[in-house]
């Protein structure tokens, strides 16, 4: 799936943000998903630059809850790194 998106889209991509943020919440693959959701906060950032006087409230809500969502998932990934060195652990639990 990450591999779909990440093509067609680039990360500074801002008008499809959404469908790249909610792409890095479902991916399993811990290197993709860091990827995934960097290219999200590019984007996000990339449309705030484009459009901050023109977005709408509740789009700006989003991007924001957004931002603070990769920013806190980033900062578990890095602090459970350092309690647990190797590999990457993944969010969640398999279906």
């Amino acid at each position: 799936m990450s591999d779909n998106i990440s093509q067609k889209s680039p990360a500074g991509s801002g008008s499809n943000w959404d469908q790249l943020f909610e792409c890095a919440l479902v991916e399993h693959d811990p290197v993709a998903r860091e990827h995934l959701l960097q290219n999200a906060n590019d984007a996000i950032m990339d449309r705030i630059e484009d459009c901050l006087d023109t977005v709408s409230g509740r789009e700006s809500r989003m991007m924001l809850a957004a931002l603070n969502t990769i920013s806190e998932l980033q900062r578990v990934v890095k602090a459970d790194d350092l309690h647990h060195p190797g590999p990457a652990q993944s969010f969640g639990h398999p279906a």
